[in-house]
């Protein structure tokens, strides 16, 4: 009976961090969540901006578009409230592609934030007269900043990852210790 009792309280323990122990399992087999190998950092960012500038492509197609048949400044406000959300569709899409565990709300939250600046750089010069310094500013500011969110938040998660691992492994050591000490 104090068999039984011993093996079934280690059964439940071994229950307990199976899954944390599959979580981890991500740093040992070099892979996200979602089963996607993890590439290096400057090959991830380079998925990241080429997805995020697909996105925004596709983002001020859609402004031109709606702007041709509804006229007025209808690619500005789907570029300033839709725009981000796409960017960071794209540069969370890419960065998972790539094995990357950052998350898609601080993504998303990245691109908004990166709205601020923009909207500051817009007061400050005149999009009508400077033209090109504007049209980069548009490109590259949310741009960057979901880059960076989103690699934050990588790192982030990863962190929390060999945290976990850690902790694993410090009470996996003593654990077998004092199960094989155990008198049956």
């Amino acid at each position: 009976m104090h068999f039984l009792l011993k093996t079934a309280m280690l059964s439940a323990m071994a229950l307990g961090s199976a899954a944390a122990q599959d979580r981890v399992s991500e740093l040992e087999e070099n892979v996200n969540a979602a089963g996607f190998t993890r590439r290096s950092m400057p090959l991830r960012i380079g998925a990241e901006v080429g997805m995020g500038l697909l996105s925004e492509a596709l983002t001020f197609g859609g402004g031109l578009v709606s702007d041709a048949t509804v006229g007025g400044y209808s690619a500005a406000v789907v570029a300033a409230l839709g725009g981000p959300a796409l960017i960071a569709g794209g540069v969370y899409l890419g960065g998972r592609w790539t094995g990357g565990r950052g998350g898609l709300g601080w993504t998303l939250l990245g691109a908004y934030g990166g709205l601020l600046p923009l909207f500051g750089a817009v007061v400050v010069t005149n999009p009508y007269t400077d033209g090109w310094p504007i049209f980069a500013e548009i490109l590259t500011i949310p741009l960057l900043s979901t880059i960076l969110a989103y690699e934050l938040s990588d790192r982030s998660a990863t962190n929390k990852l060999k945290d976990k691992r850690k902790k694993l492994k410090q009470a996996e050591e003593p654990l077998m210790f004092q199960f094989l000490a155990m008198p049956f």
